[in-house]
Order: structure tokens, then sequence, then C-alpha cells
């Protein structure tokens, strides 16, 4: 009788630990998920900083663009100075 007291002691002890342990490691997993997902929304190399750089991108085609256009009319512009008359104006 004592030793199944003893042995029934022991079982709940070692139930206490494991009921404490995991909402424990459930809680440090879920700060280690929130830490990774705020790295990964506001970090060095987050999606604000690749939105940001895919913004850029998208700016610089447009005025390469507009400089691309702006050189043809100028090269054609030259051209007509020197009275040089080129023959296709897409190879210029």
């Amino acid at each position: 009788m004592v030793n199944k007291i003893l042995e029934d002691s022991e079982y709940q002890e070692e139930q206490s630990g494991k009921k404490f342990l995991s909402p424990l490691l459930k809680l440090l997993f879920f700060v280690a998920l929130l830490l990774y997902l705020y790295s990964i929304l506001f970090g060095e190399y987050s999606i604000n900083v690749m939105l940001d750089a895919k913004k850029k991108k998208e700016h610089l085609l447009q005025e390469y663009n507009a400089l691309q256009s702006e050189n043809q009319k100028l090269q054609k512009e030259h051209f007509e100075m020197i009275q040089l008359t080129p023959t296709d104006d897409n190879n210029i």
C-alpha cells in the first residue's frame, strides 16, 4: 500500500513536471516564431526592403526609358544640325 502511494506521488510529480514543461516549450516555440516573423517583416532582409527595391527598380527603368528617348531626339537634332540624315530612326 505504501509502495503504491509512493509510486502514485512519484507519477504525479513526473506528470506535473511534464505539464509545466509542455507549456514552457510551447511558449518558447511561440516566442521563437514571433522573432522569426519580426525579422522577416522588419529586418535587414525584410519584405519592406524587397518592396522598396522593387519600386526603385521600376522608377529607374522609367527614368532609363525617358533618358533613352531624350537621347534619341537629341541625336536626331544633332545629325540634322550637321546636315546628316539618319537612314533609320530606330538604330540611333
